[in-house]
């Protein structure tokens, strides 16, 4: 049935025999290295239990929320103008060579933008930057100019089937979407430094000198109507002990989400559930181990009708 196929391999010249070697043993490194990749990803989002922020450990892990902007900031997409937490919007020439056409990038705008991801106990600040990011919307459309501005806002006309020069994509995440998170927490307080204490408490000293009967008259000890030297170390304890206070109360501790140090740790931001993520790695990882024992039985084939190399 397959005579034809083996008459075509032993009729081949070595060169191009060679070539369709190498070519089928890249392949099925890179499926390897692919499935490899997948299952890893399967198996450390599918092994990452969820916390909440309120109580999730410092390290690697896995959160779920509502994304929205930080107090006093708001994020716009630069070619809808639409309002988003995240947004990656690119533009891609057309080059015409005969018949054949290639599309080649000439902007990439990616949101740098630091926002809140929030659950019931709590907010977390989610840093995007190098983030592996499955958005809410995602959308192209084309257009005979690279100004963006001049282009249709959305995807509704003709542009949208792939007449113009200039291709349009435009992917974004809004506020107040669900959204799982798995990357790098870490907890972030605001502790004061031990001179701007140090400031803060002779700055307050000062001060009660200003008014001595009204801020000193209990460290007079000896009611003598002068502040002795252990007096003077009273008031300053006194001093640095109502600074403190002062800003324990100010005091707050901040949670960040970024890119883990170590780049094999999966850095995640999806609109997609963590059942779905996983569904489709797992889909992704038995298709490319499948795929990699085709081309492995193809190169055992290959080696069996020229069983040596003609090197």
């Amino acid at each position: 049935m397959f005579s034809w196929i083996e008459y075509e391999i032993l009729d081949m010249s070595r060169t191009d025999y060679l070539v369709l070697y190498g070519i089928m043993v890249a392949a099925l490194g890179f499926l390897l290295y692919y499935s490899y990749q997948a299952f890893r990803r399967f198996r450390f989002i599918n092994g990452t239990a969820t916390s909440r922020i309120r109580s999730a450990a410092q390290g690697h892990v896995e959160l779920k929320g509502l994304g929205e902007w930080l107090p006093n900031d708001t994020i716009v997409s630069p070619f809808s103008q639409s309002r988003c937490v995240w947004y990656h919007c690119t533009i891609d020439k057309r080059k015409r060579s005969g018949k054949r056409s290639t599309w080649t990038n000439i902007s990439d705008e990616c949101s740098g933008h630091l926002f809140r991801l929030i659950d019931e106990t709590g907010e977390c600040i989610v840093d995007p930057d190098h983030a592996h990011v499955i958005p809410e919307l995602d959308r192209t459309w084309y257009g005979y100019s690279p100004d963006y501005r001049n282009q249709p806002a959305r995807p509704n006309s003709l542009l949208a089937f792939g007449f113009g020069n200039y291709r349009f994509r435009e992917r974004l995440i809004r506020p107040a979407t669900q959204l799982y998170a798995l990357g790098w927490f870490r907890t972030v307080s605001n502790n004061p430094a031990a001179e701007f204490v140090a400031v803060q408490v002779e700055d307050l000293v000062r001060q009660w000198k200003m008014q001595p009967q009204r801020y000193l008259r209990d460290f007079d000890f000896d009611q003598n109507g002068k502040i002795q030297q252990g007096e003077w170390q009273a008031i300053r304890a006194s001093a640095r002990r109502q600074v403190l206070s002062s800003l324990n109360q100010q005091q707050q501790e901040h949670h960040l989400m970024s890119r883990p140090a170590d780049k094999r740790q999966p850095f995640i931001l999806s609109t997609r559930t963590e059942e779905d993520l996983v569904a489709r790695k797992k889909l992704k990882a038995y298709v490319s181990v499948t795929a990699a024992f085709m081309v492995f039985s193809a190169l055992v084939i290959l080696s069996s009708l020229r069983a040596q190399l003609p090197l």
